[in-house]
């Protein structure tokens, strides 16, 4: 048997790399819901963020973490749509 084959047939033993359990994506979606969504102003700095604007220091710490948790949940929300 070639090795595509013997790939195949580890997954549908579920040995080596198998997708999560359910309450691991409940879980994950959980961590979504608890970083909830930007207010409107944030949402409008976030965008300019991502455009190059930056504000001075110290702000822009604040800026970027802003724009990092954002990142952030859609990475997980992708992450989540991927394992569904």
């Amino acid at each position: 048997m070639a090795f595509p084959q013997i790939a195949l047939t580890q997954r549908r033993q579920r040995r080596g790399l198998k997708p999560p359990g359910f309450s691991v994506i409940q879980f994950l979606e959980g961590v979504v819901d608890e970083m909830n969504s930007p207010t409107d102003k944030q949402a409008a700095l976030i965008k300019l963020t991502m455009e190059g604007k930056a504000m001075s220091y110290p702000d822009r710490y604040d800026q970027e973490n802003l724009l990092n948790l954002h990142k952030a949940k859609m990475h997980l929300e992708m992450a989540i749509a991927l394992l569904t």
